[in-house]
């Protein structure tokens, strides 16, 4: 009932502060007196808030406007989101909105901190960042390619500030490099999702490891404010004034806190998942085959099944999205993954004997069905293959961080391969 009130609230705040779509903002008569601010929103609890949101706030006392500039708008209804996402072609669009009730959806609905920083701008860079935000108005350039890392909420506005201070700012912030990387942002962010947490170790390839400097930092909306507060205003020529800073008036306008981002790790929840059926498994094994009991129990088939329907779900979904990723996708931080020798696509078939011993308690001679010597063998290439796999993930050959697979995924693989070999050697009969 209260996502139901939260979700009417936020449909009324925002049916009310949302301009028409073919609004384009009028060039201030009086630039001394318009206000430019840079509004900073801290995270939120929904996963596509876990970064951050940059808007910019014009003040524009002779045409009697007060807006909220925003490069974050996407269509989440699409029903073709996640493949445009996936391919990289996604496409957002520069929206407007009245400040007050924007500010009202960010404080009551989405209880996320929000602060406010007027830019310190002279009034030909005032009137260069107002053309730049017109012509962006145009419904011929009102849409641009979203790109989470180079091109999005954070990054537009951060261009328009560099082109007016005649690309002074870039050339400041690409000076010093930071131990950060992309997929620690995002990892740090995301993975309040155990899911999405454990996919970002799999998922993303060296080009997210690379050290960053500044400027490419600023991806992210709270670094933007950062650095922003630390440099100083510059000149029409593009020249640092010292004597003042280029962020004046910081003021909170929403003193919401931030969320707890404390989740439990995927990585760990795969083990619970599948390590402690599959260790259940081996160690009942290993018991019995001392006592001379060589076949499995049924109980061990329809256990290490049901296993194979997360195996088949997880594994075999970055087997696939590795390899489609590489041919479909424009996102190259997905492209040439280490961790290919890990996952494959193949292993999206083992959902066949996940349906047919744990659901419908079958044994391994399956007819009409791939055989049980497949199986075998698939087991017996993954075992093969693994020293290889983290043999290359640690000679450091490649920038990508494996750290986190080869310290959890890689041992639980080989827990399930190898399981998979010893119940398909001794899978005909069950006891």
């Amino acid at each position: 009932m209260r996502r139901l009130r939260l979700l009417i609230l936020s449909l009324f705040i925002l049916s009310s502060s949302v301009f028409a779509e073919d609004f384009i903002p009028p060039m201030p008569g009086n630039l001394e007196a318009t206000r430019i601010s840079i509004l900073t929103v801290g995270l939120g609890s929904a996963l596509y808030s876990r970064l951050g949101h940059t808007m910019v706030r014009i003040v524009d006392p002779s045409n009697d406007l007060d807006y909220l500039v925003n490069w974050g708008i996407f269509d989440f209804s699409d029903p073709l989101f996640i493949p445009k996402f996936f391919r990289g072609i996604l496409i957002y669009r520069l929206a407007f909105s009245r400040t007050d009730g924007t500010i009202r959806h960010y404080r009551d609905v989405e209880e996320r901190p929000v602060v406010e920083d007027q830019l310190n701008l002279t009034v030909a860079q005032k009137r260069a960042f107002m053309e730049k935000i017109i012509w962006n108005a145009q419904p011929a350039n009102v849409r641009y390619p979203y790109q989470h890392f180079l091109n999005n909420c954070a990054t537009m506005p951060r261009d328009y500030l560099n082109l007016v201070t005649g690309g002074a700012m870039r050339e400041m912030l690409e000076k010093t490099k930071v131990t950060a990387t992309y997929r620690d942002y995002v990892r740090a962010n995301l993975a309040i999702n155990p899911f999405v947490g454990w996919g970002i170790d799999v998922i993303f390839n060296g080009d997210t490891d690379q050290p960053l400097n500044k400027w490419q930092e600023t991806f992210y909306p709270i670094k933007l404010r950062e650095y922003l507060a630390t440099m100083p205003s510059f000149d029409d020529q593009g020249h640092p004034d010292l004597r003042q800073p280029l962020m004046t008036n910081h003021r909170v306008i929403s003193d919401r806190s931030e969320p707890n981002g404390n989740a439990i790790d995927g990585n760990h929840l795969a083990w619970i998942v599948a390590g402690i059926p599959l260790l259940g498994i081996l160690f009942s094994m290993v018991v019995r085959r001392r006592a001379g009991q060589k076949e499995p129990l049924r109980w061990h088939n329809r256990v290490f099944g049901v296993v194979c329907i997360w195996w088949g779900l997880t594994a075999g979904f970055f087997g696939m999205t590795h390899v489609s990723a590489w041919v479909l996708s424009t996102h190259t931080d997905l492209h040439r993954n280490v961790n290919l020798l890990l996952f494959w696509p193949v292993d999206s078939l083992v959902l066949i004997p996940g349906i047919l011993l744990g659901l419908l308690g079958r044994g391994w001679d399956f007819e009409g069905v791939l055989k049980i010597g497949f199986w075998r063998n698939l087991a017996r290439f993954h075992i093969v293959l693994m020293p290889v796999y983290v043999i290359v993930a640690c000679s450091g050959h490649f920038i990508q961080d494996t750290s986190r697979v080869v310290l959890y995924q890689a041992p639980l693989s080989l827990l399930y391969y190898g399981v998979m070999v010893l119940l398909t050697s001794r899978g005909r009969k069950i006891a």
